[in-house]
């Protein structure tokens, strides 16, 4: 199964966390996993729990203004994409998981 998970929610809300811990869980579980930074999602770029998840396969996306402006230099980890790049992940995805800060 072919997981997007769309993570817009600011370092350390309940809903990142929620990303961080279900990203991991399916990873683990080997499925496949993709994952769009955007807005104050892209503060993900710079959390260390991030390494471990795209050696275990996670495929990385962003905003690259939320790139720019919330994950500094290490923007460099996700292939950088804006409205486009993110409506193609949604067709080809099976499910989307929305982590948002509502």
């Amino acid at each position: 199964m072919n997981v997007l998970h769309f993570l817009s929610a600011p370092a350390g809300s309940p809903s990142a966390e929620s990303f961080w811990a279900e990203t991991a869980s399916q990873l683990q579980a080997k499925q496949d996993v993709s994952a769009y930074l955007f807005h104050e999602g892209g503060g993900a770029l710079k959390d260390p729990r991030l390494l471990p998840l795209r050696q275990q396969g996670l495929r990385l996306f962003c905003c690259p203004r939320a790139a720019e402006t919330f994950g500094g230099v290490a923007a460099d980890q996700a292939i950088l994409g804006g409205p486009g790049l993110l409506a193609e992940l949604m067709e080809r995805c099976a499910a989307f998981r929305s982590f948002g800060s509502g």
